[in-house]
């Protein structure tokens, strides 16, 4: 496997260039991904995710930014990095930071892991209702996430997600469970579920969503290629560019 590249986990006020650095550095070895992001008919951004992962270990990182017509419109950027460990098939994160630019706000997080829950260390923005230790045990980060639905599956794997996500503020549940084969192709679909950290008025505009992914096969292995979620801002669609 290649080698890893050191976990960079850096002082908030220099967050951005801090996690660009780590993320130029860890694309050097890596499994790279390159994604098109499509809304309301046209393409509004670029995702890019680097991740390596060997038995005992994984580090990955992440980028997005708008293009093109949206981009002149509203840029909005975000980046992601997190370093874990791995046992078996489950990766267990210990560090996290994300940087995110609306053109609007900025937010910078951090996040630390004791055991299996995590813990914020850096940013502002505090949730709009407690979560308890409880719900938040077991809960990875956005970026082993990402990771975690976007990597190459084994046969038996795919379509087996039942997983909840902490970015600092906010805590949801993936899941993938429903499998649908047809045209050399698998879809796994499921349910992005809202369940801490929200109001009840962000509760009643959306609470869950359906979620889809498209694996094509590559080898013994099946890769992620089309991407389909709805939001409160509606339908998006990422298409694999690599």
């Amino acid at each position: 496997m290649p080698r890893m590249t050191p976990f960079c986990l850096p002082r908030p006020r220099r967050l951005l260039a801090t996690l660009l650095l780590c993320a130029a550095a860890q694309m050097a070895g890596a499994e790279t991904q390159k994604w098109s992001v499509h809304a309301f008919g046209f393409k509004v951004g670029e995702l890019n995710v680097a991740g390596v992962q060997s038995n005992n270990s994984f580090s990955g990182s992440g980028s997005f930014q708008t293009t093109g017509l949206a981009g002149a419109l509203r840029r909005i950027r975000f980046t992601a990095q997190s370093q874990g460990t791995v046992k078996g098939t489950r990766i267990s994160p210990t560090r996290y930071a994300g940087f995110i630019d609306t053109g609007k706000r900025v937010s910078e997080t951090t996040l630390a892991f004791s055991g299996t829950v995590p813990r914020k260390t850096a940013g502002a923005q505090k949730p709009a209702t407690p979560i308890s230790n409880q719900a938040l045990r077991g809960a990875v980060d956005p970026m082993t996430m990402m990771w975690l639905t976007l990597r190459d599956h084994s046969t038996d794997k795919l379509c087996t997600l039942g997983q909840t996500q902490y970015d600092g503020t906010r805590l949801v549940r993936i899941t993938l469970k429903s499998r649908q084969n047809g045209e050399g192709k698998v879809t796994c679909s499921g349910t992005y579920d809202r369940i801490g950290g929200y109001s009840a008025e962000e509760l009643a505009e959306l609470k869950t969503s359906p979620l889809a992914i498209v694996y094509t096969p590559k080898g013994d292995h099946w890769r992620a290629s089309e991407v389909y979620l709805t939001s409160r801002h509606g339908k998006a669609k990422l298409v694999r560019r690599d």
